[in-house]
């Protein structure tokens, strides 16, 4: 009985080779694969995490305008005096907070940001500006709604992205009481 085990040590066959390699293969592209969206989920989330920073600093230049509006100063800015209603604006964050540098900053002819040509984002020394840098794939545009009431803003933050040739759009919303 083991002279024949003994006798039968011939190695594998080219059938047996053949088989072991392809599972080989199937385990290895489904590692690879695996990896791969692995990395795409990574991307994808890297620019959500952008998107969702970048319409919410939309949200607090609003909010930064509401907190420093000055009623003894014509220059600044008064949200609720009703003349920005239903107005669409691309804002930084260090734009100074004067009527005439929100009324440069209006936009014109676009209803979303992914249709806004003005509302491009760059990327200049680590900060999202609309003026220089580096061009980036995101858009933000900031719109001004009436409220419910006299003393009362809806502002929307609107912030468009291209990722794989599909066009990504995030919208925040909230808003403003006239407390001054």
């Amino acid at each position: 009985m083991f002279n024949n085990l003994k006798n039968n040590s011939q190695g594998l066959t080219l059938m047996e080779t053949t088989i072991a390699l392809g599972i080989l293969m199937i385990g290895v592209l489904a590692t690879v694969t695996l990896l791969l969206a692995t990395f795409n989920y990574v991307q994808q989330s890297e620019q959500e995490i952008v998107v969702v920073n970048l319409a919410r600093e939309g949200i607090e230049i609003a909010r930064a305008m509401r907190n420093s509006e000055d009623p003894n100063k014509a220059s600044d800015v008064d949200i609720f005096d009703n003349s920005y209603d239903n107005q669409k604006f691309h804002l930084d964050s260090d734009d100074p907070n004067t009527a005439a540098t929100l009324s440069a900053n209006s936009v014109t002819g676009a209803n979303a940001a992914s249709d806004c040509s003005q509302c491009q984002l760059y990327l200049n020394n680590g900060k999202y500006t609309h003026d220089t840098g580096q061009l980036t794939n995101f858009k933000r545009m900031i719109t001004v709604e009436p409220g419910d009431s006299n003393k009362e803003k809806k502002i929307i933050s609107e912030v468009s992205w291209t990722f794989k040739g599909q066009t990504h759009s995030y919208t925040l919303e909230t808003y403003l009481t006239d407390w001054q």
